[in-house]
């Protein structure tokens, strides 16, 4: 790979910025609903307070007080038993029975018999299953005893209540293995220091790559549900083929002119420091792990220029910059970058903005621009942070929400 093409490929993620704009927004979406009118394109969800019937359904809410033009989430119907054969097949993976869909459809409370069945499914073992298998989805791993680790780790957290700070920060049993019916404690037993799901050898093994950057795209799509470049300035300054957007100083990562073999400070084409002034603040934390995912003592990664040498700290960073999660948030190891994501609002949004999205059908938020506006989940975030970063009340709360029960 040419230096050019290394650098076009590293800056290419700037583009990812304007497909927002570039796409027009749905208002028969239901990731919009409690976007403010016109943003993006799309109009509040209004109710009048009128209620009427519809097949299946216990009651309607419509729009029509001089608000925008009605949707089709305007037409939805209120429906318990509908909403439980949903909720059944995602948290459980079968149907529900009949008895537990005439329990709540001939309920005096439907609302209050819906969510116990809600928690019933909750509790039973095969949610269990689901979420494993809903984390494998989610990082795209999975399948052996190396690969689960991970995903088994991450369900374990959300279905044992466990603060979400843990899946970066936990020192032990970061490595469990699920044998069907319970969770089993396992040590990944690869790394010092420890740092939860971020030192994860099934992790490190399957996204090896040159100069370590394919850990620190998985890591940073995986989990602040967003794509390079991981961090933005208000302001830009006109540079090149372009703008540059990053917050940081731009020479304060390695270019040809600065001690590395890899010009990161390009701008012919495209501003490469829009992207990699965080990713390569980052990389050489991931970089001295092998390609197994053990770690070593020197760097184990390659550069692509002539002869694939190995790196070295000057082909990320020029003498007297350390390694970083963001500006501002010096680490100088993955249990310091673990201690800073577990407080990014970014990433605890996306927790629940992934678990919005499997409730409600929807893609994968960065692979298939499936993402979901702030507003739409602000209370559940609220509600995540308030109780130390639970994540099993947070599926509740979206399995019992009102635009998950309405049709």
């Amino acid at each position: 790979m040419t230096r050019l093409r290394l650098a076009t490929l590293g800056c290419a993620a700037v583009l990812a910025l304007l497909a927002p704009a570039l796409v027009a927004c749905n208002p028969d979406d239901p990731s919009q609903l409690g976007t403010t009118s016109g943003a993006g394109g799309c109009p509040v969800e209004t109710t009048n307070g009128s209620t009427g019937t519809g097949e299946g359904g216990d009651g309607q809410t419509s729009t029509g007080t001089g608000q925008p033009d009605p949707t089709i989430l305007d037409q939805r119907v209120l429906s318990y038993p509908e909403a439980l054969r949903t909720a059944s097949l995602k948290l459980v993976g079968a149907l529900p029975t009949m008895t537990q869909i005439d329990a709540v459809k001939n309920a005096p409370d439907k609302k209050a018999a819906y969510e116990a069945e809600i928690d019933a499914m909750m509790n039973d073992v095969r949610f269990k299953v689901r979420m494993v298998d809903f984390y494998r989805n989610e990082l795209r791993i999975g399948g052996s005893a190396a690969m689960d680790t991970a995903p088994v780790f991450m369900a374990r957290i959300a279905v044992e209540g466990r603060p979400y700070a843990d899946l970066f920060t936990a020192t032990s049993n970061t490595c469990p293995t699920f044998d069907g019916t319970n969770f089993v404690d396992g040590d990944c037993n690869n790394a010092n220091p420890t740092a939860g799901v971020l030192t994860n050898p099934g992790v490190l093994a399957h996204y090896y790559g040159n100069l370590a950057f394919r850990r620190v795209r998985f890591f940073q799509e995986a989990f602040a549900c967003r794509k390079q470049p991981a961090e933005l300035s208000p302001m830009s300054i006109p540079m090149g083929a372009g703008d540059y957007t990053s917050p940081w100083p731009f020479d304060s990562i390695a270019g040809t002119s600065n001690g590395g073999r890899i010009d990161f400070l390009d701008t012919s084409s495209a501003i490469c420091a829009n992207c990699h002034s965080t990713a390569n603040h980052r990389a050489p934390l991931w970089a001295m792990f092998d390609a197994n995912g053990q770690q070593q003592s020197t760097f184990q990664v390659n550069i692509p220029v002539q002869g694939v040498p190995v790196a070295e700290l000057s082909d990320w960073l020029p003498p007297g910059e350390t390694t970083a999660y963001k500006l501002g948030q010096d680490a100088a190891d993955l249990a310091e970058l673990g201690a800073f994501m577990a407080q990014d609002d970014e990433i605890q949004s996306c927790a629940v903005a992934r678990i919005w999205n499997m409730a409600m059908s929807k893609g994968d938020i960065v692979n298939d621009a499936a993402s979901v506006p702030n507003s739409t989940i602000a209370p559940l975030v609220d509600q995540f942070k308030a109780t130390n970063g639970n994540l099993r009340p947070i599926i509740r709360a979206v399995f019992t929400h009102d635009d998950f029960v309405r049709f």
